[in-house]
């Protein structure tokens, strides 16, 4: 487990997880949003533009969760069409 202290809009902290690499950028993405939504100088957040965040985090998340599932459906599709051509490829030679 890797520690690494971050800066996420004007605030110190000290965040754990398995690479570095991916802390750091987790934490810039974080810290970048933050200022998209909130303002590019850090002030103290209230409790409602805290959660408006949130929202917004977890509205991300569910549509990247959406896509996912659709590319998978699609690339299901795609090689049960694949295995249904193989399989008819298979019975001519066969023949």
């Amino acid at each position: 487990m890797t520690e690494l202290e971050v800066e996420i809009y004007g605030k110190k902290y000290l965040l754990r997880g398995d690479k570095a690499e991916e802390i750091k950028a987790v934490a810039e993405y974080v810290d970048q949003r933050m200022r998209e939504l909130l303002g590019k100088e850090p002030r103290p957040i209230d409790p409602s533009k805290a959660v408006a965040l949130a929202v917004n985090f977890a509205e991300e998340i569910f549509n990247l969760q959406k896509d996912a599932e659709k590319t998978e459906m699609e690339i299901m599709e795609r090689l049960n069409g694949l295995s249904q051509k193989l399989s008819r490829l298979e019975k001519l030679v066969e023949i």
